[in-house]
């Protein structure tokens, strides 16, 4: 009997090992999500591991659950490695957190824009994603913000440029000295009907040429010019200097009906489908551009300066001065609020316009 023992145990030992043998950690998931980032932004580490009595992660995270996740924000690619173990071993497994460079991101702005010779100007920026950062015109290596003064005396371009990880990046801002300066260009009235005019007032300063498209060609610094569109129109200003041109446009619109005036002089109004056979262009009353006076408001025995300007009359009449110049100034001295009425006459309408001032 004693010599079949060893053969029996050994059977029991076969029989019962499968079910007794310690299993090895299994590492069931453990992925990144995203894999790919951005230096800045962050990825989820999320794992799940059976069978195991400890586990960890490198890169600092140290001990973690069996099961978990964990926000990480590498600034350079990174590999993480999971390691899980119990009485029977140990299991690892790695992934990798790919990290791209920032981009490099550029600010800069000049305050103020235009500036005459002598003057300065604050150049401002801000710089991100970059080691490096420089600026010409002789100023050189700067912070990644910051602001200089700088005093051109011709018209200058700044320009900014950033190296870092994700490479080099460039951008310019305008200096402009002694540009020239639109104070006025407007169109009055702003809104006619067809065959109406309008009246283009600007005033220029600081410029060696100003001219207005729409065929009007070369002007004075400060002027006006009669305008009679048959459609929407935009006139653009020009004015340039030794710096630079400076532009800008004002809209003019024509409405959808021409008015008209039969020989007679009774008005009609019509779609522009049928203008020429019921009449003849309206003809437009006189226009006053300019009727002013300053100050407004004087004490009494005091004197106020009244100021106008007619175009297309025959006749200019003002009360208390009678019949005047198309254009011109008086001075006045009411000793009571007084309101002046300037009336204006041609062939074909009358138009008034009044100002008043006040006596105190």
């Amino acid at each position: 009997m004693k010599k079949f023992l060893p053969l029996f145990l050994l059977s029991v030992f076969l029989i019962i090992s499968p079910s007794c043998v310690s299993l090895l950690p299994s590492i069931v998931t453990f992925q990144t999500n995203p894999a790919v980032i951005t230096a800045g932004q962050s990825a989820t580490l999320v794992w799940n591991v059976s069978h195991t009595n400890s586990a960890s992660i490198d890169q600092g995270l140290g001990i973690v659950p069996a099961a978990g996740s964990q926000i990480v924000s590498p600034t350079v690619t990174t590999v993480y490695t999971l390691t899980a173990s119990n009485f029977a071993g140990t299991t690892s497994q790695s992934i990798v957190i790919s990290v791209k460079p920032a981009p490099i991101l550029i600010n800069i702005d000049v305050n103020p824009a235009v500036i005459n010779s002598g003057d300065s100007a604050a150049l401002i920026w801000g710089v991100s994603g970059a080691n490096a950062v420089s600026i010409d015109q002789g100023i050189g290596s700067v912070p990644l913000t910051g602001n200089k003064l700088v005093s051109p005396t011709d018209t200058a371009t700044y320009t900014i440029t950033a190296s870092g990880p994700a490479g080099t990046v460039s951008k310019s801002v305008v200096l402009s000295v002694n540009a020239p300066i639109v104070a006025v260009f407007n169109a009055d009235p702003n809104v006619i009907a067809v065959g109406q005019l309008s009246n283009l007032h600007w005033d220029v300063s600081g410029a060696t040429s100003v001219s207005i498209d729409q065929d009007i060609g070369d002007v004075q610094p400060v002027g006006s010019k009669v305008v009679y569109p048959y459609y929407t129109t935009t006139y653009t200003l020009t004015a340039s200097s030794s710096c630079c041109s400076v532009s800008k446009a004002v809209v003019l619109t024509v409405g959808n009906y021409y008015p008209y005036q039969l020989p007679y002089g009774y008005p009609y109004g019509y779609p522009p489908s049928y203008p020429y056979y019921y009449g003849y262009p309206y003809i437009h009353g006189p226009i006053i551009d300019i009727l002013n006076i300053s100050p407004s408001t004087i004490p009494a025995g005091n004197t106020a300066i009244l100021s106008w300007h007619v175009t297309g009359a025959n006749t200019v009449i003002i009360t208390g001065l009678g019949v005047v110049p198309s254009s011109g100034s008086s001075p006045v001295s009411p000793i009571s609020t007084t309101t002046y009425t300037l009336t204006a006459i041609n062939d074909f309408a009358t138009t008034t316009g009044s100002v008043t001032v006040t006596v105190y």
